[in-house]
C-alpha cells in the first residue's frame, strides 16, 4: 500500500517537471516582436539612406552629362558659327578688294585717255579682268546672302557701264561713283558680320 502511494506520488512529481518543461519552452510571439522591432527598422533606415545615397549619385552624374552635353553643343554652335563669320569675311574682303582694283585701273586708263602714257593691250587686258573680277565676286558668293548684294549689284552695273563705254563726264565724277560703291561694299560687309570698326576692311 506505502509503495503504491509512493508510485503514484512519483508519477505526480515526473509529470509536474514536464509541464514545467514545456511551458518554459513555449516562445511568447509579443516577446518575439518586440524583439525584432528596432532591428527591422535599423534596416528599413539603412536601405533608405542607401538608396538616397544611389539615387543622389545617379542625379549628379546625370546632371553632369547633361550639363557636359550643352557645353559641347554650345561649343559646337560658336566654333560653326565663328567659321561660317570667317567664311563670309573672306568673301567680302575679296569682293572689296576687286572693286578698289578696279577703280586702280580706271584711273590708270583715264591717264591713258589724257595721252600722259602710252596705251597699251596689255593694260586694257587688265582693266577689263579687274571689272571681270568684280562681276564673277557678286555672283559666285556663297556664303554671303544675296539679297545683301543687291543695292551693290546696282551699283555695279551702273559704273561697269560707264566704265566700258568711256565716254563719262569727267573722271572725279566716276571716281566719286566708285567711292561710292567701296563705302557700300565696307558698310554692308560690316553689317553682315557685325564689324565694330573699319580694322578689316580698310583701304589696302
Amino acid at each position: 500500500m506505502i509503495l503504491h502511494a509512493a508510485s503514484i506520488a512519483a508519477f505526480f512529481v515526473v509529470q509536474t517537471q514536464q509541464a514545467q518543461c514545456v511551458v518554459q519552452c513555449t516562445p511568447n510571439p509579443t516577446d518575439s516582436w518586440e524583439k525584432w522591432l528596432p532591428t527591422f527598422v535599423q534596416t528599413i533606415v539603412s536601405l533608405a539612406s542607401i538608396g538616397a545615397g544611389v539615387g543622389i549619385a545617379v542625379w549628379s552624374f546625370w546632371k553632369n552629362r547633361q550639363s557636359e552635353h550643352e557645353q559641347w553643343g554650345r561649343n559646337q554652335r560658336a566654333g560653326h558659327e565663328q567659321w561660317l563669320r570667317d567664311q563670309k569675311k573672306a568673301e567680302w574682303r575679296e569682293l572689296l578688294d576687286a572693286v578698289i582694283e578696279c577703280e586702280l585701273y580706271i584711273v590708270i586708263a583715264d591717264t591713258e585717255k589724257k595721252g600722259e602714257i602710252e596705251s597699251s593691250a596689255h593694260q586694257k587686258m587688265e582693266t577689263a579682268l579687274a571689272m571681270l573680277k568684280v562681276k564673277h565676286c557678286l555672283e559666285d558668293r556663297v556664303f554671303i546672302d544675296s539679297p545683301k548684294l543687291s543695292t551693290i549689284r546696282t551699283l555695279w552695273e551702273t559704273n561697269a557701264n560707264e566704265t566700258t563705254s568711256g565716254n563719262w563726264e569727267s573722271m572725279e565724277t566716276l571716281l566719286v561713283e566708285y567711292q561710292k560703291l567701296i563705302n557700300e561694299v565696307r558698310e554692308t560687309a560690316k553689317k553682315d558680320l557685325m564689324v565694330v570698326s573699319d580694322s578689316g576692311f580698310a583701304n589696302r
